[in-house]
């Protein structure tokens, strides 16, 4: 069976730069990139080839620059799109179904295989990812089509979906042996587009992939009485958690980060870790390029010049930049502004530049402010004080911030490798709380991935009582930063006992005093699992650290 990918940039010509700074609903350019990297290598290293079907700046980039192992190239898609919205990226793929001239499977540039899907699934006649029921946005778009379009076919009219089940199959992978069934099913796709053009601008383009790529597959096969084979369970909960699942390891399947999972900085971060582990001379290449093309990479530590790499890994081209760490109070600016909007002018604070904490203290003391206002802006402030004072101890010379580089590497490492092992030899692996956190107590939870969100946060604990929480405080390696950890009760039970090293099965013993005796004792399965699942989680968020026997 042929193993495809397809990568299409666009229907215009597109620089090398802009082409190296998309992001493709990553949260930055090198997880694009790195996606692509991890993805083909790993069908690589389960089928033993695989081919990319794509245009000229494509193959520049994936093939040329990034020198990406795929067993043969075409560039087909060179021209052949050029009239279509930039938006309908699924039409290329489809292109690339109908041109097949043997069975093949179809990967998608996000989805790394780790298992290789069984042989009775790789012979069918047509096979998918997975079967998606009832997930609401197909009925949207449906209703949207219906609404806005001027061809609708008849699987897509609203007698077809309303009021029934939604099907459609998730094409991360698809592929098969009727080659007849593609044939039809792309000059039906691209037929749905052709004679609606004129009416694409009346609807968010970009969602009608979802239309004639997932959803005309499965009802196409449907009504041509083809059964469809899935590698993965039915899903009927749009959230596609358990597809973002690296911690599994070595016990998965593959990993597919669809939609927005794509800007969540942990699975980011799981990527650009688990590419870096497996397959080092990508991941530098890839860090190298980008940097060398000033894409803004959000891979920060790569910007100091104080860091030595050559003897942990690939050589990183020395870059003259400067990092320095400036005192950032962005979310206390945003609640300075949040209660300056309500203040007269003269009445208005002003947060000046590099403050200490008893300036902060007598500055808002001053003001015409509630005792409620004052605790909230000092909770804030007192976070973010705290966090940047422990950033410039973190990265303060060049010795530390090369020892925290080795020990992210090897901590990642011996990670995947200790949840490798047998049983009997996890529940020996000793553990112990991060040399490096700080913990804090917090009235008000204030964590946020992305700065649009931060005005929303500010708003909402302005209207929220105080409540009693724990901040904890780790250092952020890759982004050359801090991160926060909102840690629950058993965290915090957990995290407490870790203080001292305990080997995982002393450490279940000792939560057992936590737990009632039924919870122990009728289902012990149930509660080892979530104490190592916990421990896992904390290992890999950085709060625990393994300690070498």
């Amino acid at each position: 069976m042929k193993v495809l990918q397809t990568f299409w940039t666009g229907p215009e010509e597109i620089s090398k730069k802009k082409l190296l700074s998309l992001k493709a609903g990553w949260l930055s350019p090198e997880y694009h990139w790195m996606s692509w990297a991890l993805s083909s290598l790993q069908a690589k290293s389960i089928f033993g080839s695989v081919n990319l079907v794509t245009d000229k700046a494509g193959k520049e980039i994936l093939v040329d620059l990034l020198q990406l192992p795929y067993t043969n190239v075409s560039t087909a898609l060179e021209g052949t799109l050029n009239h279509y919205h930039p938006s309908l990226w699924a039409l290329a793929k489809i292109h690339t179904y109908s041109i097949q001239t043997e069975p093949f499977l179809h990967l998608d540039g996000d989805v790394y295989l780790w298992q290789k899907p069984p042989q009775n699934v790789l012979n069918s006649p047509l096979l998918a990812q997975n079967l998606d029921k009832n997930l609401p946005f197909y009925a949207t778009i449906l209703n949207q089509i219906n609404d806005h379009l001027s061809f609708v076919p008849e699987s897509f009219s609203r007698r077809n979906f309303e009021h029934k089940d939604v099907y459609a199959s998730n094409a991360g992978l698809l592929g098969g042996h009727d080659l007849s069934f593609f044939k039809e099913y792309s000059r039906r796709a691209f037929e749905f587009i052709d004679k609606n053009k004129a009416d694409l601008e009346k609807m968010t383009t970009g969602s009608l992939n979802l239309i004639f790529e997932q959803y005309l597959f499965c009802q196409f096969a449907a009504e041509s009485n083809i059964p469809v084979s899935y590698y993965k369970a039915t899903v009927e909960d749009p959230v596609f958690k358990d597809y973002i699942r690296f911690e599994d390891y070595p016990h998965l399947q593959m990993v597919h980060p669809v939609g927005g999972f794509k800007q969540y900085p942990h699975v980011c971060d799981h990527l650009a870790k688990t590419l870096r582990k497996d397959y080092p001379e990508y991941y530098y290449r890839i860090i190298n390029l980008l940097r060398d093309a000033d894409t803004g990479i959000r891979s920060a530590i790569y910007n100091f010049p104080q860091l030595t790499i050559t003897a942990l890994s690939p050589s990183l081209k020395e870059k003259e930049t400067s990092t320095r760490f400036e005192q950032v109070y962005i979310r206390t600016r945003a609640a300075i502004d949040y209660i300056n909007t309500a203040m007269p002018p003269d009445k208005k604070i002003d947060f000046p530049e590099n403050i200490k904490p008893g300036s902060f203290n007598k500055l808002i003391n001053i003001s015409a402010l509630g005792i409620d206002d004052k605790q909230r802006l000092t909770d804030i402030f007192h976070l973010e004080y705290e966090k940047n004072s422990f950033s410039k101890k973190i990265y303060a010379g060049v010795p530390s911030i090369n020892k925290l580089y080795a020990d992210n590497i090897t901590a990642y490492n011996l990670i995947r490798h200790t949840f490798s092992l047998t049983k009997d030899n996890l529940l020996q692996t000793r553990v112990r709380i991060q040399d490096e956190y700080l913990q804090l107590d917090l009235g008000w939870y204030w964590k946020y991935d992305y700065l649009k969100d931060i005005p929303t946060i500010v708003e909402r604990n302005f209207s929220q009582e105080r409540s009693e929480l724990t901040a904890i405080l780790l250092p952020d390696l890759l982004q050359a930063g801090i991160k926060e950890y909102y840690p629950d009760e058993l965290d915090l039970i957990i995290t407490e006992t870790l203080k001292n090293t305990f080997t995982i099965e002393a450490l279940l013993t000792e939560m057992k005093q936590y737990f009632s005796e039924e919870e122990v004792k009728d289902d012990y399965p149930s509660f080892e699992l979530l104490i190592v699942d916990v421990v896992k989680r904390l290992l890999y968020y950085g709060l625990l650290k393994i300690i070498a026997q």
